[in-house]
């Protein structure tokens, strides 16, 4: 559990965050073949963090359906981007929507995006870490550069807080090409922690999918962000992640190994 934000705040992230949440919605028919998506804030509203959820889900038995490759915030365009893909075993997949989200809001001091990369090769498993500079704390944190098909590469197999100021991605490689892997921690200027970390765990059985919620977060405070990990490491697929009609936060990963798995969703609460 992360610690909580002491009385105040800071400067940088002032109450009065009223938020919303701004969606778009594609469709995907190509197999195997990953894709650029954004959505963007209204106005001039500003960009917390965002997710994406699939219609329908992965296929219980063969997994066939959508997965994420990047899950990171567009400053500059006010927005959010998610590379993803339709992974399909037969080459042949029926078409799927994706639907991408981003969480507006306003009194957002300046962000600095600490990246690092690390090169996954196949049968490997790696961590990434993106840790705040100086005088900042996260807000919430990202993923980019993964690459995955039915016939290998590198997947995320979690991403999520692992103190105020760092950010963990952890991934696996298979098959014919691993790729490379970066974290990414959104930071803000403070003096100490910002945010409350809220959770839910749930178990996936093998070659099925599975979905995990966060409790929501504690009075006075709004879920900015969103993580999540699986275990044991490599048995499972990420796919959804994003805020339900009630700004808890889901996520779902895929089984793709013989015994059963779990997923945990994290929550970012941010003092509004």
């Amino acid at each position: 559990m992360l610690p909580l934000a002491s009385g105040g705040g800071a400067a940088s992230a002032k109450g009065g965050h009223g938020v919303t949440l701004a969606t778009q919605t594609y469709t995907l028919s190509t197999a195997n073949n990953g894709q650029r998506f954004t959505v963007s804030c209204p106005g001039h509203r500003i960009p917390f963090g965002g997710g994406m959820t699939s219609t329908p889900p992965p296929d219980q038995g063969t997994g066939e359906g959508i997965y994420p490759h990047s899950y990171e915030r567009l400053g500059v365009q006010h927005g959010y981007h998610i590379t993803a893909s339709l992974v399909s075993p037969s080459n042949n997949p029926a078409p799927r929507l994706i639907t991408l989200q981003v969480l507006c809001g306003s009194k957002l001091g300046h962000m600095t995006p600490p990246h690092t990369t690390v090169q996954v090769n196949p049968g490997e498993s790696k961590t990434a870490i993106a840790t705040c500079p100086g005088k900042r704390h996260l807000i919430g944190g990202g993923f980019q550069r993964t690459d995955f098909s039915n016939t290998g590469g590198d997947y995320v197999t979690a991403s999520h807080a692992i103190s105020s100021k760092s950010w963990e991605v952890d991934g696996h490689a298979f098959g014919d090409f691993g790729g490379e892997m970066t974290a990414i921690a959104y930071c803000l200027h403070s003096k100490q922690p910002l945010v409350t970390e809220v959770s839910g765990t749930a178990t996936i059985q093998p070659h099925q999918a599975g979905t995990a919620t966060t409790t929501p977060c504690p009075a006075g405070r709004k879920l900015v962000f969103g993580g999540f990990s699986t275990d044991p490491a490599g048995s499972t697929y990420f796919t959804n992640g994003g805020w339900n009609p009630d700004l808890t936060r889901s996520a779902t990963g895929f089984d793709n190994g013989d015994a059963p798995s779990t997923i945990t969703v994290y929550g970012y609460c941010l003092r509004t």
